[in-house]
């Protein structure tokens, strides 16, 4: 995941999101921004966006594999 390669005060401060962010990736009725991933054409990159319970907004971002339809997690972060 993204997150390993973060220092340990930013991966601090996207892991508060982190639960927030399976809640929104299980129940969100809204379709995500999607985008081909340049450096691979096999790959689609889906953006989600939540809002925590303190009204703080976050974004998710999910890989997902075209041939195998296989999803991961690669980020959660909130905006700059």
């Amino acid at each position: 995941m993204h997150l390993r390669q973060k220092n340990f005060k930013d991966r601090a401060r996207r892991l508060r999101f982190f639960e927030a962010a399976l809640d929104v990736l299980r129940h969100t009725t809204f379709t995500p921004t999607t985008k081909q991933n340049p450096e691979d054409a096999n790959e689609l990159f889906h953006r989600f966006y939540g809002i925590t319970r303190d009204d703080e907004l976050f974004y998710i971002q999910v890989k997902e594999n075209n041939k195998t339809g296989r999803k991961d997690l690669i980020s959660i972060f909130p905006p700059n």
